[in-house]
């Protein structure tokens, strides 16, 4: 389904019936990387995805999509639904828009997860990077995202997972040039929300991978496993949901059912 929000088209889908759970997904995913998460929940609840700025089928509003006005577009979605108590559920980038969106609209939403994703902003090495691959993406676009994308696998879950990875890869090299400098601009100046996080009322949790190496899982568990109502270090690395289906599939119903 398409709305329009800020005069661009906001694709997103809605199956099921019964409790609203919003999943948003990550810098250069879109709505379908949800498609085995959606099938086990449909059953029980109501499940909506949404493209995200730039991502998918939903269009740009400018050179530079802040987490905030991501967190806008998610509203504009939900509001249309007339959706009220939702758990919200991001991945990576659509975690960082998760926690704006909690920030700025709380009476809407109950619980937020952060999958294989965090409440800090990037630190300075992370930014350099960010900005780097911007300025590469001008003339080695298709070669940047390959590479961005591949790299977030180890080489044991490129070789187990090759199938599914390169049907998201094709989803990846689907987003415009100008979606991802925009997103990836936003992520870099992203305020931090750490002391949001341990103090909010909101029923929170992280899912976090092992190896992940975007995602120190070990600090993570130090500075905020005592704030967070359900954390979980599981085997894998950024993208659990498809190198440790299983068991990321079973600490989302756990913190679903929390």
């Amino acid at each position: 389904m398409i709305i329009q929000h800020k005069g661009a088209s906001i694709f997103y889908t809605d199956q099921g019936a019964g409790n609203a759970i919003v999943l948003l997904h990550g810098f250069l995913e879109n709505s379908t990387m949800w498609e085995p998460v959606i099938n086990e929940l449909k059953d029980n609840h109501r499940v909506i995805c949404i493209d995200l700025l730039g991502h998918g089928k939903t269009e740009c509003i400018g050179y530079v999509h802040t987490m905030e006005d991501m967190a806008e577009a998610v509203h504009t979605v939900i509001g249309i639904l007339q959706l009220n108590d939702v758990t919200l559920i991001g991945h990576s980038m659509g975690g960082y828009v998760g926690c704006a969106f909690a920030k700025a609209y709380p009476e809407k939403i109950i619980k937020l997860c952060l999958l294989n994703s965090t409440p800090n902003p990037d630190d300075n090495e992370r930014v350099t990077l960010r900005r780097r691959a911007n300025k590469m993406a001008q003339t080695q676009y298709a070669q940047l995202v390959r590479m961005s994308f591949t790299n977030l696998f180890d080489h044991e879950a490129q070789r187990a997972n090759r199938s599914i990875i390169d049907v998201a890869l094709k989803e990846a090299l689907k987003t415009p040039l100008q979606g991802y400098l925009a997103a990836n601009e936003g992520m870099a100046i992203r305020p931090d929300y750490g002391n949001f996080w341990i103090n909010t009322p909101i029923i929170t949790a992280m899912i976090l991978g092992t190896t992940d190496w975007i995602i120190d899982a070990a600090a993570h568990k130090e500075a905020y496993e005592r704030g967070t109502n359900y954390f979980k270090i599981i085997e894998g690395g950024h993208m659990t949901h498809i190198s440790n289906t299983a068991e990321t599939m079973y600490a989302l119903a756990k913190f679903i059912s929390y």
